[in-house]
């Protein structure tokens, strides 16, 4: 699930997600998928404590380190609060 969900061309987000699913999906994963819209370190947490997961893949952008001191880092934010294992893709 991308971490700005809520922004950009949807359809395009939702290219990505079924590429993702059928490529783990060829692999041999059981795969669930969704796009859910709104703010990604809240909406992740509570689908983590809802569906009861386990581990939690991401991809992460470089920003220059102006940027990220300015506005600071959605993936950073996201591995504070996480509370199972993440891995972390670049």
């Amino acid at each position: 699930m991308p971490a700005d969900v809520g922004q950009g061309n949807p359809g395009r987000h939702q290219e990505k997600l079924d590429w993702a699913k059928a490529t783990l999906e060829a692999a041999g994963f059981d795969v669930t998928a969704a796009l859910i819209p709104g703010d990604a370190e809240s909406t992740i947490a509570k689908t983590v404590k809802e569906q009861a997961i386990d581990m939690l893949i991401m991809g992460a952008f470089g920003h220059s380190p102006l940027r990220s001191l300015l506005f600071g880092s959605k993936t950073a934010d996201l591995l504070r609060s996480s509370t199972i294992p993440t891995l972390l893709l670049r």
